[in-house]
């Protein structure tokens, strides 16, 4: 046997073992770890979302739920939410005398932790007397939310725009920094590129896209990983980690930041002209909220880190409830903390206008 064909035995071989392996460790691991691995779904109302060819994925149609909800603080109460057929959570008249307010965002716009008449936006709307406009949802990006604007604008024609930022919206603007990070959405959704054209893609790199279907090295990486930080004494650093302490060094996020940068100078582009752009943080993550604030201004909004400051020092001062129960989102009594926040920026621009 010549050399060639030994090399070419020894290696099927070894593929061959290799594969034995990995299939019976897999029926090991499906025996051993269904209930750790084992993918359920959602339940209501944490299952909003449908499939989108063009979004990647958007508010399920006339979705509604009655039912109950807990606080941070464990306490259930109810909340009855609707969204209309195409998803939004507050469509106003669009031939109303009234000043129009179209608000976008993600999850905490979506504000599926609070009933349609005790969201921020609605309050806002019955205290000052506007018509108001509402859509978001979980995991969305920057660019999923314009792409929402593009398709609304013309209909609504807002005199005032409030965008709702997260500190999560450069993770998700940016494909390669979402596979980084320990957040993850890791559905497929549109990417700004850098030629200006929209793509697709999962965020999930090769070992990422093996895990899923494959529970073996899923089981594989959580011991690797567990060995490392043994050995290395310190726990694994993702995305996050970086962000917070690297900032604008560390090249992910930098160019998450520039992708953002385009993707608000497009919203601007795309607004009437006397449309008002108005801008406030859902969280206080730096350096994020500072990123986020600069970007707005320069492109002209006002950007208002005050709210979501104002809630988190209630909580902290006073130990009310003002989240749900994962601790990020607005209870409803939150959504009204935030409304207050607010309601004296919009009094100003709607004087204004």
């Amino acid at each position: 046997m010549t050399f060639g064909r030994k090399l070419l035995l020894s290696i099927t071989t070894l593929l061959l073992l290799l594969l034995v392996v990995v299939i019976i460790g897999e029926v090991l691991v499906r025996i051993s770890h269904k209930e750790k691995y084992k993918k359920n779904p959602l339940n209501p109302p944490y299952d909003t979302a449908e499939k989108d060819d063009y979004l990647g994925w958007k508010m399920t149609p006339g979705y509604t739920y009655k039912g109950e909800m807990k606080d941070v603080s464990n306490q259930p109460y109810q909340i009855n939410i609707h969204y209309d057929e195409n998803g939004f959570k507050a469509f106003g008249d669009t031939a109303s005398t009234k000043p129009k307010v179209l608000f976008l965002g993600d999850s905490f716009t979506a504000s599926i932790e609070a009933s349609n008449d005790k969201t921020f936006y609605n309050i806002l709307a019955d205290s000052l007397g506007f018509e108001a406009f509402a859509y978001g949802h979980a995991g969305y990006s920057t660019l999923q939310e314009y792409m929402v604007l593009d398709k609304w604008v013309d209909k609504i024609k807002p005199n005032i725009v409030v965008w709702e930022t997260c500190s999560n919206d450069f993770i998700d603007n940016y494909a390669q920094l979402e596979i980084a990070c320990g957040y993850k959405v890791g559905l497929r959704r549109p990417y700004l590129d850098r030629d200006g054209s929209i793509f697709y893609r999962r965020p999930l790199n090769l070992w990422q896209r093996l895990e899923e279907p494959l529970w073996f090295f899923r089981w594989m990486d959580e011991r690797m990983e567990m060995t490392r930080q043994n050995i290395s004494k310190q726990e694994k650093r993702v995305g996050e980690y970086y962000i917070s302490n690297d900032k604008r060094k560390y090249k992910p996020y930098d160019e998450a930041v520039r992708r953002t940068e385009r993707i608000v100078a497009m919203i601007r582009k795309r607004l009437p002209k006397n449309t008002k752009l108005v801008a406030f943080s859902a969280d206080t993550y730096e350096p994020q909220m500072g990123e986020m604030k600069r970007i707005f201004e320069a492109n002209g909004a006002e950007f208002y880190e005050d709210p979501v400051q104002f809630l988190e020092k209630t909580m902290f001062e006073q130990k009310l409830p003002l989240k749900a129960v994962d601790n990020c989102h607005w209870s409803e009594p939150g959504q009204a903390v935030i409304a207050m926040g607010l309601l004296p920026h919009l009094r100003e621009v709607l004087e204004k206008k």
